[in-house]
């Protein structure tokens, strides 16, 4: 079929309206363990009857070679991260080290330029145009940065749920001897397994985490303050002029230009780091599952789970259509709209300063009020991503009670200095709803008053002054907020590798290796052949031998 204008919008509208629920409606089952039938831990008198009808319809070692899980516990897919639309691959390629520095390369050419020729208005009129575009770009691919990675963590988080309550299915399967058996057997933790939490940074990683600790730090907050208030007191001797403004939002600009394409890159650094712990935990999951449906013979597949998005008050659905909009290819093309019309109007304006300007005043609006609610859906993500965490915590607490062994305690608590305990109160206003309605009202206020003044120079730097200083707050408040964030995320994913090492401690501590003993499976034997009874799709299938 071929491009339906029509139906494109009316997807649109559809997709707009429902933004606010289904961004973050995402579901995951982790991809089932199917043992081969040669590693059950069967008696060696046991004999498969590999033409029995019911056996060979449910598994043999033909679908399970096609499956390529015959007798190990492979790693489960990652998602491709490659597949995904045009604007996707712009947010990763925006996130990338390359972008970076081909950002500071420009700014420090920008910067020789103005040494060597003056820092004429021109030239700091030029950077603020530029940085505007680009500031008001990076909104959009800070916006679909944030929810590709939530939904992409609720997707985690959903698939390690999935696979835990097929492990509890499995444990309550067992008889009390069995699990007593279990309880008391004990194997030393696999410490390579502890390694892959220790993933070795290069320098590039270590000086951008030492950056991102630094900028977003409360002294650096003060400092940004402090230079603003320095500010404030030089327009006295400079009576205030176009220039004195000027010069604070080249100030801005710069920090603006930085921060946007900095926050991309890092947010991309702490995922990647996190994706491949999630990898480690995944890998021993497949293995404690696989051992128990060795152990069990349940060929259950493991369930899709559903995450569970907060309910929303229309003032916080009003927030997130914005964001949909903005967040997406929309976003985009209305940015290519509005510098399009921008530069169609220079030759009637003659390329005066107001036209300069015009980009920089509207860019400066739109990112005041981008500012406030990418603070705002981030503080709300990172709600929702705690509120699964702790739906898997306490799935997981359900199959420590039933083998009756202690949940281990984190190890590693974060505890909130003075510095983080100011910033988060901080960020608790500027997060709040209140706060990005607030701004919204403010690019109102603004816009009478430039309207009033006829957008006069003096007008439109009114407009985009005060927006920029509080701009650049809110971006460092961003990266200082993702600093967070990644830290509680590495010690609550230390936490799910520890029960897991736990698990893993006792199944893989537990007999069934000697072919004399009980290995914890059943079998019955009838007219001399050992049948044993398997969970397949919910349905009981026997499985037998003769010998």
């Amino acid at each position: 079929m071929g491009f339906n204008p029509f139906r494109s919008v009316k997807n649109f509208f559809h997709d707009l309206k429902n933004a606010p629920e289904a961004q973050y409606i995402t579901s995951a089952a982790a991809p089932t363990q199917y043992p081969s039938q040669e590693s059950f831990n069967l008696p060696e008198k046991v004999h498969y009857l590999e033409t029995s009808a019911r056996l060979s319809r449910h598994f043999t070692h033909e679908s399970l070679e096609q499956l390529g899980q015959a007798g190990t516990a492979p790693l489960p897919p990652r998602p491709d991260k490659k597949k995904g639309s045009v604007l996707d691959a712009v947010v990763r390629a925006a996130g990338s080290r390359w972008t970076l520095g081909v950002v500071l390369l420009l700014l420090v050419v920008w910067g020789v330029l103005g040494a060597v020729f003056g820092p004429t208005d021109t030239w700091q009129v030029i950077l603020q145009d530029v940085s505007s575009i680009q500031a008001y770009t990076s909104a959009t691919l800070l916006m679909r940065q944030q929810n590709n990675n939530t939904r992409g963590l609720l997707q985690r988080i959903c698939g390690l749920i999935s696979r835990s309550e097929s492990n509890e299915r499995m444990v309550r399967s067992l008889t009390a001897e069995q699990r007593a058996r279990l309880r008391a057997s004990t194997q030393k933790i696999r410490s390579e397994v502890i390694d892959s939490l220790h993933h070795k940074q290069d320098m590039f990683d270590k000086i951008s985490n030492g950056v991102a600790k630094a900028t977003g730090s409360l002294i650096a907050l003060l400092i940004y303050w402090a230079g603003i208030i320095g500010w404030v007191f030089s327009g006295i001797p400079l009576q205030f002029s176009d220039t004195w403004q000027l010069d604070v939002n080249t100030a801005t600009a710069l920090e603006i230009t930085f921060t946007t394409v900095f926050l991309q890159n890092i947010r991309s650094s702490h995922d990647k780091h996190l994706d491949a712990t999630v990898q480690g935990i995944e890998r021993l999951d497949t293995e404690i599952e696989m051992q128990l449906r060795r152990m069990t013979g349940d060929m259950t597949p493991n369930p899709t789970i559903a995450s569970e998005p907060f309910k929303l008050n229309r003032w916080v659905k009003g927030l997130d259509i914005y964001a949909y909009i903005i967040g997406g290819s929309v976003g985009l093309v209305i940015s290519a709209f509005v510098f399009g019309t921008w530069i169609l109007v220079g030759d009637p304006m003659e390329f005066d300063d107001n036209w300069f300007l015009i980009i920089g005043t509207y860019t400066g609006l739109i990112g005041f009020i981008d500012g406030f609610i990418l603070k705002n859906v981030d503080a709300r993500e990172a709600k929702l991503a705690l509120k699964h965490f702790d739906r898997l915590v306490a799935q997981d607490r359900k199959i420590f009670g039933l083998i009756g062994i202690e949940v281990p305690q984190s190890q590693h608590v974060v505890k909130d200095s003075l510095n983080i305990r100011i910033s988060k109160t901080v960020g608790r206003w500027v997060e709040s709803t209140t706060a990005s309605w607030g701004s919204i009202m403010t690019v109102f206020a603004l816009l009478i008053v430039a309207s009033a003044m006829q957008w006069t120079e003096t007008g439109q730097l009114l407009c985009n002054t005060p927006t920029m200083i509080v701009e650049g707050f809110l971006l460092l408040t961003l990266i200082q907020a993702e600093n967070i964030a990644d830290d509680k995320k590495r010690v609550t994913y230390e936490d799910i590798l520890n029960r897991r090492l736990i698990l893993d401690k006792h199944l893989a501590g537990w007999g069934g290796n000697d072919d004399d003993s009980d290995d914890g499976m059943s079998y019955n034997e009838k007219d001399g052949v050992v049948v044993q009874t398997f969970t397949i799709n919910g349905q009981d299938v026997e499985m037998g031998g003769s010998f």
